[in-house]
Order: C-alpha cells, then sequence, then structure tokens
C-alpha cells in the first residue's frame, strides 16, 4: 500500500555554527510530530556528528532520520549529502573532518557553537574545528565522493548565497543530472534546466521546520527516498507556504 508522508529534508541541529541552540534532539522531535512530519534529513555542516542521536531519538517519536551533511565546497557553493546508514555518514563526515578539513579553531562568541547533544538534549561536547569553512573539495570532487560513500547529492538552495547559481550565474553541465533544491516557486518560472527538484526548510531554528515536500512511497527507506527525489515530481510534491 502506498502511503503519502510529510518531509523536511534540509534541517541543522546545534552542531551547525549558524543554527540555534534549542535544535536539539527531543525539541525538534516535538516539532515534528505537532506539524505531522514524518520523515526528515538532519544536515549539519560539513559534519554528521550529532546524526546518530537524532536519528534515535527522533525514531522513538515515529519520525523517520536520513542522515545527512551539507558539504561547503571550494567554490562556496553547498551540496547536500545523504547517505542510507547513520555509519556511512560518519564515515564520509570523519573523512571530511581528517582530510579536507583545514583545522581551524573556533570562537563560539563570534562564529556560533557547534554543540553536541545526548538524547536528553544536554549538551555534551564541543566541535572545536570550525564548520563553516569550505572543505578543499571542488563541487566535482564532491558529488564524486558522495558516490563513492554510496550517498546521493543535491545541490543545495541553487538559487540563495551558496548556492549553485547564486555563486555561479549558471548551472554547469555537469551538474544538469544532480536533483536540485529550490527556494523559491518563482524560480520554476525562470526556464531553467530543471527536472528532479525538491523544496526545503533549510531550518537553523525550531521555527523554520514546516512540511516542504509529501513524498508517495510504500516505506520511508532510503531507497523509496532516492527514488522518489529522480522521479520528476511523479511520486515527489513540493509544498508551498
Amino acid at each position: 500500500m502506498t502511503l503519502s508522508f510529510l518531509c523536511d529534508f534540509h534541517v541543522h541541529s546545534c552542531l551547525s555554527p549558524c543554527a540555534d541552540i534549542t535544535m536539539t534532539p527531543k525539541e525538534i522531535a516535538s516539532v515534528c510530530v505537532s506539524k505531522g512530519i514524518d520523515w526528515i534529513a538532519i544536515t549539519d555542516h560539513n559534519s554528521a556528528r550529532n546524526v546518530r542521536v537524532f536519528s534515535d531519538v527522533l525514531n522513538k517519536f515515529g519520525v523517520v532520520v536520513i542522515p545527512g551533511i551539507e558539504v561547503h565546497t571550494l567554490e562556496d557553493v553547498h551540496i547536500l549529502a545523504y547517505f542510507a546508514e547513520v555509519e556511512k555518514a560518519e564515515d564520509y563526515s570523519e573523512w571530511l573532518k581528517e582530510e579536507k578539513l583545514s583545522q581551524l579553531s573556533v570562537d563560539p562568541e563570534i562564529s556560533g557553537y557547534q554543540l553536541l547533544v545526548d538524547e536528553d538534549d544536554n549538551f555534551t561536547g564541543f566541535e572545536e574545528i570550525w564548520l563553516g569553512q569550505p572543505a578543499l573539495l571542488s563541487i566535482a570532487q564532491t558529488l564524486s565522493t558522495i558516490e563513492e560513500y554510496g550517498g546521493v547529492s543535491v545541490m543545495a538552495h541553487i538559487e540563495r548565497k551558496m548556492g549553485l547559481l547564486a555563486q555561479l550565474g549558471v548551472i554547469p553541465e555537469n551538474c544538469r543530472e544532480v536533483p536540485m533544491e529550490i527556494s523559491f516557486k518563482r524560480t520554476l518560472d525562470k526556464g531553467l534546466p530543471l527536472e528532479n527538484i525538491i523544496h526545503s526548510s533549510d531550518a537553523h531554528s525550531l521555527s523554520m521546520i514546516t512540511p516542504t515536500v509529501s513524498i508517495d512511497s510504500k516505506t520511508r527507506s532510503y531507497d523509496e527516498f532516492r527514488s522518489a527525489l529522480y522521479s520528476n515530481g511523479r511520486s515527489l510534491r513540493i509544498i508551498w507556504d
């Protein structure tokens, strides 16, 4: 039986330096339940260190989590990386930290707190390497390495700051088959070469979390998610404000 699930696949936690410290597992779970959201992705900047605890907590509230990361490339373009398993996201995250992020320390009073959290919303640690920096990866390298780790890529908020179109002015040929996240309905009127599109909240605070797409599928599995991304609107429908 096919069901319809309400989703938001771009949500930051308190680990992202630009996110509110209120973006903790139980608080996000509460918002999802109150708004009828069935399926989300946790996509912190350049890290997946909070994904496991969020997945565990939200699952108890009936909300399924796609493990993700928002990678910041050398071109100052953001790319969303989604993985089938928490372990895969963590592996990619650790590789980024060890191999592709400069070891720049962060002053939380200036650049934002990067907080690790437990299942009871207690802060347990702090990521000392600045997550707001670009990784030492080009767009092409980012897409390639995400695929190598078994993930799927989406070009993030393409028409906004740090988005592909906003940064480069064009959609390069090698990116045109990658699903695109758009922020505004008016983007559809520009005649861009867009096929597989998605809309997300890019929530950095609790008030921003909202159902942004619905997916018709039998289960909330990673395979169903990936299939919906490439369905060209057949099983994924955008919910505009």
